[in-house]
């Protein structure tokens, strides 16, 4: 099978894995040990909490990417409040642990959900943004509403506007058809396993990840429809007004990534000229995850710099 062809296979599995069966989150039921639920208009934002050891140096806000949740971040989180920040990992709405979109509701997007969780955990304090993929996009577009000390992008895949192709998704069938297939295709072990490969590169974190983290989200009800709604309603990347964030950003890529593709690469460069660059070498998409020993030091050496 050729590189390409398992390229297609991932960017469909990962976009698609994450449209399975309107969820409420349940602040009453924490997914994790570290949970939180915050609440605005119809919506509750899951994120979790990650305190920082030894002397404070900050806190950061991570943001994930498309089909992923605060799971993703969670090697980083630990590694990064060892080194003393405070840690939010938010679930952004229709994945993890978060609201479910739906017809019905007062629809608000992400840049200002974040934003104003941010708001109600730190008012009038100074955060560091980072944003993995589709999340890289969201921090870039949340870093022109909020002060922010410094933007980390991990791997950022800027996000165009989706023109017809949300009216498209907006089908009733479409959104059934996608719950059904991948409400079955995520108990498949061996298929996750092959995501996790080609988003990685690494065959021995593989074999031992967890993946119920990323599974578990993916079956909750309405996600499909969440998705759906999202694919109508998510902003594009405001690459231009990017000129006017006024801190220093960090831009991570990896070698052997699939999914991100030289185009979107130079787009997120051109956009932060004066940006500092780190290339994770045999890393792939997620390479936050099992490469994350690695960039939490590069984290560290830019935030202290």
């Amino acid at each position: 099978m050729t590189k390409r062809v398992l390229s297609v296979i991932l960017s469909i599995v990962m976009m698609l894995a994450v449209c399975v069966p309107a969820f409420a989150a349940d602040a009453d039921a924490l997914p994790y040990e570290n949970s939180r639920f915050f609440t605005y208009g119809d919506y509750e934002l899951h994120y979790r909490y990650t305190a920082h050891e030894g002397a404070y140096k900050g806190r950061i806000m991570f943001i994930h990417g498309f089909g992923q949740s605060s799971f993703s971040w969670e090697n980083m989180a630990d590694e990064m409040s060892a080194k003393g920040y405070d840690c939010y990992c938010v679930d952004l709405p229709n994945f993890g642990y978060s609201t479910r979109e739906n017809a019905d509701m007062e629809l608000i997007d992400r840049e200002t959900l974040v934003e104003k969780l941010m708001l109600s955990i730190a008012p009038g304090s100074t955060w560091t943004l980072a944003g993995h993929s589709m999340g890289g996009a969201v921090a870039i577009n949340v870093a022109q509403q909020v002060d922010v000390q410094k933007l980390m992008l991990f791997c950022a895949a800027p996000v165009a506007d989706m023109g017809g192709m949300g009216s498209m998704m907006s089908s009733p069938i479409m959104s059934g058809m996608v719950d059904f297939v991948f409400k079955y295709l995520t108990k498949i072990d061996i298929l996750m396993r092959l995501v996790v490969y080609m988003a990685t590169a690494n065959f021995e974190f593989t074999k031992n990840y967890n993946l119920e983290g990323v599974t578990a989200p993916l079956q909750l009800d309405g996600t499909g429809e969440g998705l759906c709604m999202l694919m109508q309603t998510m902003r594009p990347t405001d690459l231009e007004g990017a000129a006017d964030i006024d801190c220093p950003v960090l831009i991570v890529n990896a070698s052997k990534d699939m999914i991100i593709n030289d185009s979107m690469k130079q787009q997120i460069s051109d956009a932060f000229p004066s940006a500092e660059h780190y290339l994770v070498e045999g890393g792939g998409h997620i390479c936050i995850e099992d490469r994350a020993e690695e960039l939490s030091g590069v984290a560290y050496d830019f935030l202290n710099k």
